[in-house]
């Protein structure tokens, strides 16, 4: 399977978000730097409303999918979906939505974790409607009411935004696996990845979504030694080889991108490209063994039928 990276920018004093505005050796870390280092996927944390868009590194050619962070009921369902949509038709549709396993707390609307995860599912599930229908909708359900909504000019196609999402509980993967295009695993080894993707993968089935999730991990690379693994990230080792090599074991689980924090300086950066290189060039002799290796298999299949016909 191809691998993908996607830069999580550090926080500064000055941007505690740091949307965009990753720092590197004190230069302003780049679409095209973070993009020569193998990172083909970029996360804006705290755009929650989605109208604080750094649009001058949106416009840039490096065609890095640009990952919003944005959670259920920071806005309601129509000004979402429309704002959504509009970004993803004006930047060509690199735009991804992660909705983080947690919100706004609101004791009227969300008593109980499971009402929090039923709101998630019927906000997520009225923006694929509104990108998706030819006319406006109504809506009455628990959470949310809507009258006449509709998205103009989303095209004969309507539009689709990948969705990113995470969590723990039965509960939270259920409705991961209704909605997930990407599953942000929590785990902290191999064994434990494959199996909440095991877990994973049951609730998107039970959805009639088999084969349509794919995994990423949250990870921590810093050559220096700054940075410690927050829960549900792995510390990966400042050596690129040896991180290279821990990557590749979550490969091995079925993991198919790495959220990387940690890079605040040059060396940082220039570090990873090694790693980055390694993990997918690794990745990609492995998957051409394996097709190859098929194709023998299938040849010998089609052969004993021939002789058996």
């Amino acid at each position: 399977m191809s691998v993908v990276f996607t830069f999580v920018p550090p926080a500064t004093a000055d941007q505690p978000d740091a949307s965009f505005k990753g720092h590197v050796s004190g230069k302003r870390v780049t679409a095209a730097s973070a993009w020569r280092a193998g990172f083909q996927s970029w996360l804006s944390d705290g755009q929650g409303e989605l109208g604080a868009v750094d649009l001058a590194f949106m416009r840039q050619s490096e065609p890095q999918q640009i990952v919003l962070t944005h959670g259920a009921g920071e806005l309601d369902p129509v000004t979402a979906a429309r704002r959504l949509a509009a970004l993803q038709l004006q930047y060509n549709g690199r735009i991804a939505l992660r909705v983080p396993a947690r919100g706004l707390i609101d004791t009227d609307q969300q008593p109980s974790h499971i009402a929090f995860w039923r709101r998630v599912d019927e906000y997520i599930t009225l923006l694929k409607r509104l990108w998706a229908n030819e006319k406006p909708i109504d809506h009455e359900g628990p959470f949310y009411s809507i009258v006449g909504g509709f998205v103009p000019r989303k095209g004969a196609r309507g539009i689709v935004v990948p969705i990113r999402m995470g969590g723990l509980s039965g509960t939270a993967l259920n409705v991961a696996g209704k909605h997930a295009d990407i599953f942000e695993l929590a785990a902290v080894s191999p064994d434990e990845a494959r199996l909440l993707a095991s877990r994973v993968r049951s609730a998107a089935a039970r959805h009639g979504r088999q084969g349509k999730v794919r995994f990423a991990l949250p990870v921590v690379f810093d050559a220096a030694g700054r940075e410690t693994a927050a829960s549900g990230e792995v510390n990966l080792s400042r050596q690129p080889a040896q991180a290279a090599l821990q990557l590749l074991g979550f490969v091995d689980a079925g993991v198919s991108e790495f959220m990387v924090r940690g890079i605040r300086k040059a060396e940082d950066l220039d570090a990873f490209e090694h790693v980055a290189s390694f993990v997918q060039n690794s990745s990609a002799r492995r998957e051409a063994a394996w097709a190859a290796n098929s194709g023998v298999a299938a040849g010998r299949f089609d052969m004993a039928a021939v002789r058996n016909s």
